[in-house]
């Protein structure tokens, strides 16, 4: 009994240990299982080609600057029109 009581703290850390290792080898099997997954499912991926890239940016591009020339007239129509009325 003494032996137990005067190494309490030695037994506690090597249980603590130990619980941590089990956590940390599940806790690695579930990252190899995730990766494995996440690459079975990339497989499935059907990717664009160049053209469709290049021509969905250009899409993109051309649609927000629309947007944003809009944006800057009506801000500047109302900043004015909001001027003008409570001047």
């Amino acid at each position: 009994m003494d032996f137990i009581l005067n190494n309490l703290g030695k037994i506690i850390w090597s249980v603590i240990g130990l619980v941590a290792v089990a956590l940390i080898i599940k806790f690695f099997k579930n990252i190899k299982k995730f990766v494995l997954e996440v690459y079975v499912e990339l497989k499935k991926v059907a990717w664009s080609t160049k053209e469709e890239l290049l021509g969905s940016t250009v899409v993109v591009i051309v649609t927000t600057s629309i947007v944003a020339v809009y944006l800057f007239i009506i801000d500047g129509a109302l900043t004015k029109f909001l001027s003008v009325i409570f001047k």
